[in-house]
């Protein structure tokens, strides 16, 4: 799955990025949190309670972080730091959890219909 930067620290640490999300759920991604050890305190918005653009509150390394839908329409989630000017913490393995990652066939075709991208 192809991953976007979105916002470093002055000294380079990754501290959000972006993916597409019409390749991946809110399911799989707190599936995928599972791999990372330093991810605790996994915590999915229910249906129709709280924030509608902020679907997965999640702690890493102890730190606050979201799983966010900008503007709760976007084509993208935003991963990464809930409070970035006080994060201290490098997501770059999460990031590489994401890149390593292969939606089911069924969710790659229909994405790559609805993106046009009929081609690698």
């Amino acid at each position: 799955m192809k991953t976007y930067s979105a916002k470093t620290s002055p000294d380079g640490r990754l501290i959000a990025f972006e993916i597409e999300n019409i390749y991946v759920g809110i399911s799989a991604i707190a599936g995928l949190f599972q791999q990372i050890s330093a991810i605790t305190d996994v915590n999915r918005r229910r249906l129709f309670a709280g924030e509608s653009d902020i679907h997965v509150r999640f702690k890493y390394g102890g730190q606050p972080c979201v799983v966010w839908e900008p503007y709760g329409d976007s084509s993208r989630y935003w991963i990464g730091a809930e409070t970035p000017d006080a994060f201290t913490a490098n997501l770059q393995e999460l990031r590489t959890i994401f890149d390593r990652y292969n939606p089911p066939i069924h969710r790659l075709l229909i994405g790559n219909i609805l993106s046009l991208r009929f081609f690698k």
